[in-house]
């Protein structure tokens, strides 16, 4: 096996990505089915086939209690994850996930080492599951590696002339499934995470969720006659336990053109209690979206204020804010923390990939 390890994995709570290093570039690569740079991180069974990523993701549809996502809210817990095929834990999933990431690398090389990254707040029992996951996936080296390092890695090596030596900064991570923010330093040569603060249930699936019960759900009982919709769509064993799954995939797409546009639709139809038709395309504006995501981007503002607090900081101490994640493309979320901060925001790497080129370049 080689000395050096090229390989940066970011094995995110949504979304994961395999990028190498190599001649002082980084390759972030692409699926080979449909040519993203991101892998969804679900995994879903079907028989005895199991599928990862779009895939899984799409079948969730069809077959929700055959799916799994968003498991790495749970690493280095004892909790399982329950499924008809049988229980998996999230050290079992993140390995699928792996493995699957290793199809990404055309070269031909064999992928035997990776920088793999975790958020800050992982304990060590959290941190060796991960591990646990990558040497299960096949591995036989893993070196973990802090989210905000990664992120200040791949800003650092894009950004080269800035200097950062003397200075401390924020890396403002909104991710799909969890927030975290972390205060970062060099300190004797080194990037070094000072404090951080962070919120494992929060994240721009829990803002689709949010669309969904408060806009959609309201506007489809106005139109029909239920019983209880919103329970009946979010229990397991509900009768409209997969439009909830469907409607959240459209709430992610029109999430997503919000942030580019003034409006978005969502494609509503089924049939009520009583078996009358629904079918109407329900209008979203930015503004409304942007109400319903306020309290939770304020609070995120609160935990980056506790860590200026406890290190007897003030705003102007730190040099920016760099924000990474989906999250960072919603123009809101970027408006919102340069204003209750007054800390100048940084989005110039790209968002998405930045913890995996990020690793990359650790590696």
């Amino acid at each position: 096996m080689s000395k050096t390890i090229n390989f940066g994995i970011d094995l995110g709570t949504t979304n994961s990505l395999i990028a190498k290093f190599d001649k002082g570039q980084v390759e972030v690569f692409k699926n080979p089915n449909g040519f993203k740079e991101s892998l969804p991180s679900v995994v879903a069974f079907r028989n005895d086939r199991i599928m990862i990523g779009d895939q899984a993701r799409n079948y969730a549809g069809r077959d929700p209690k055959n799916v799994a996502s968003r498991f790495k809210r749970k690493m280095g817990t004892t909790e399982t994850i329950k499924l008809s095929a049988g229980s998996k834990t999230p050290v079992e999933l993140s390995a699928f996930v792996l493995k699957e990431l290793k199809a990404f690398v055309h070269s031909g090389e064999q992928v035997e080492a990776a920088v793999i990254t975790i958020p800050a707040s992982f304990d060590t029992v959290q941190s060796n599951a991960t591990k646990e996951a990558g040497i299960a996936a096949g591995f036989k080296q893993v070196v973990l590696l802090q989210e905000p390092i990664a992120a200040s890695l791949a800003y650092a090596n894009k950004e080269k002339s800035i200097d950062l030596r003397n200075s401390q900064w924020m890396v403002y991570d909104l991710g799909g499934g969890t927030f975290d923010v972390a205060l970062v330093k060099i300190i004797e040569g080194e990037l070094t995470v000072v404090d951080h603060e962070g919120d494992n249930y929060l994240g721009g699936s829990d803002f689709d969720a949010l669309l969904v019960e408060k806009l959609v759900v309201p506007e489809i009982c106005r139109r029909g006659k239920f019983d209880d919709l919103l329970a009946e769509m979010k229990s397991e064993k509900g009768k409209y336990n997969r439009l909830w799954v469907r409607l959240l995939l459209d709430a992610e797409t029109a999430k997503i053109e919000l942030s580019t546009k003034t409006s978005a639709e969502i494609d509503v139809n089924l049939e009520d209690d009583e078996g009358s038709s629904i079918d109407f395309p329900l209008t979203i504006t930015r503004s409304e979206f942007e109400e319903l995501i306020k309290s939770a981007i304020d609070s995120t503002a609160e935990m980056m204020k506790k860590i200026l607090t406890r290190n007897s900081l003030r705003s102007e101490d730190l040099k920016f804010v760099l924000m990474v994640g989906g999250g960072a493309y919603i123009p809101f979320v970027r408006k919102r923390i340069e204003e209750l901060m007054g800390i100048s925001v940084h989005a110039s790497i790209d968002t998405t990939n930045a913890i995996a080129v990020g690793a990359a370049w650790f590696a």
